[in-house]
């Protein structure tokens, strides 16, 4: 590589990145397509088959505050060479599974694969690009996510229909090796050696409990029976794991998570968006395709085809959503925003009764369009929240509030099913939950950046 100029060389890390972050996106989307399929062929129940999902996504949640942390501890090459090889083992066996341990098993080491992954992806660009360069190159990140993420529905069609479920897992294989090996060749680390992090492994043990307590609890409880010692017990230990959490993290110096940030409304209010809004993208992405198989018989491909009219227009209007929050101020298009996805989600639920697609579609299109202009614009309330010393921070807990309504997303459309509430139900109690909290941020919101210790109250 010694050939590429220095401006080639960073284009290339940000390339290589990008694959590997769209990765994690794809998986968002890809696996919801097929696992109608693979509940099929090994005769799951609803609830187990969505654990192949939530046994990923409650992992990666619960180490992503940690992952990001291995690029000081181990430097880039190794801890990306570690984690993306085994990454790929653990794809390779899924795809050999016969049984829901395996599958699910592996699923777990994939969750903690990405946990590292994942946040590599951004800390590469940071600590390569400059200030003055940093925004294109994490445009650039954002952008290959978008392009993986609406390729999803689609992918995951092709491949189960023409190959087998099986390759949803087996072409993670090929990308990753890719994207890891152009990321060590492009990769120079930085000239100043960072001061080795403090893990939080309390806070990390607490975290762990807490949510796997109330996650399976919650998905469990429609089977097992809401009162039986089991669920109660569960249910139980949760709650105290994340409150004891909260607790302990208040009187750390080097917090897991700074809980003190949730003191200001505009901050907590748009990481509540954040969380909403990932957990609206999962559930179109996992029970859409799951209606259309399950209740309106379509193939996989056809399924695939049908929810690419949802995420289709993300990557187009993620640039335009983020230039209307700089121009215009983030609060008049996140709230807008919001209420169209309360009521998209509510019509979409109302429409799954008639059964037909038709009259469904563009109740997913006008959602596809509304969500963009939900998202990207939050992230800069969320930014300007907070003091530029506390950046870092904020960077990490986007990622744990996305990844967590990713996993209450899969949980709640479970139990829902579970319940024998039917699809509809689904996208009725998202479209409720997202007023509510439109309704919260027309209060919250007052302006898109609060000082740091201004609002009394908050």
């Amino acid at each position: 590589m010694a050939s590429l100029s220095e401006k080639d060389r960073k284009h290339g890390l940000v390339l290589a990145m990008g694959t590997l972050g769209g990765l994690v996106m794809l998986d968002e989307t890809i696996l919801g397509v097929s696992l109608p399929a693979i509940r099929s062929e090994m005769g799951l129940s609803p609830t187990l088959t969505h654990w192949i999902i939530n046994a990923y996504m409650l992992t990666f949640t619960c180490f992503a505050a940690i992952g990001g942390k291995a690029i000081d501890l181990f430097g880039l090459r190794p801890a990306l060479i570690v984690s993306a090889s085994v990454f790929a083992l653990a794809s390779l066996l899924a795809g050999f599974s016969n049984g829901p341990e395996l599958l699910i098993g592996m699923r777990i080491v994939q969750g903690l694969c990405a946990a590292v992954m994942f946040p590599m992806t951004l800390a590469a660009a940071t600590l390569t690009f400059d200030k003055a360069e940093r925004g294109r190159a994490i445009g650039i990140l954002a952008g290959m996510a978008t392009i993986f993420l609406a390729a999803g529905p689609l992918l995951g069609g092709i491949l189960t229909d023409f190959l087998s479920w099986r390759w949803v897992f087996w072409v993670n294989i090929p990308i990753v090796a890719v994207g890891t090996v152009l990321a060590c060749l492009f990769w120079q680390p930085p000239q100043q050696t960072p001061s080795r992090p403090l893990i939080d492994r309390i806070g990390l043990l607490l975290l762990l409990v807490g949510m796997t307590g109330i996650i399976f609890g919650l998905m469990e409880g429609p089977d097992f029976g809401w009162m039986t010692p089991l669920i109660l017990g569960s249910l139980l230990a949760g709650i105290a794991g994340i409150v004891f959490f909260v607790a302990y993290e208040a009187r750390q110096r080097m917090p897991l998570i700074d809980v003190h940030l949730f003191r200001l409304k505009a901050f907590h209010a748009s990481v509540l968006v954040i969380l909403l809004t990932q957990m609206n993208k999962i559930v179109v992405a996992i029970f859409v395709p799951h209606f259309l198989q399950l209740d309106m018989k379509f193939s996989a491909l056809a399924a695939g085809l049908a929810t690419v009219v949802a995420v289709f227009p993300f990557p187009f209007l993620s640039a335009p959503a983020g230039k209307l929050g700089d121009r215009h101020g983030s609060r008049k298009p996140v709230l807008v925003a919001l209420a169209v996805l309360a009521l998209a989600n509510i019509a979409i639920g109302t429409l799954t009764l008639a059964e037909n697609y038709l009259v469904l579609a563009p109740a997913l299109l006008v959602w596809g369009i509304a969500l963009p202009y939900a998202m990207i614009p939050t992230g800069r309330i969320t930014a300007n929240a907070v003091p530029s010393e506390k950046q870092g921070e904020v960077s990490g807990l986007v990622i744990t509030a996305r990844l967590v309504g990713g996993t209450l997303g899969v949980t709640m459309g479970s139990v829902l099913l579970a319940m024998k509430a039917g699809f509809g139900s689904i996208f009725w109690v998202m479209g409720v939950l997202i007023a509510l909290c439109c309704a919260y941020g027309f209060r919250s919101f007052a302006n898109d950046a609060p000082a740091y210790h201004s609002a009394p109250g908050s």
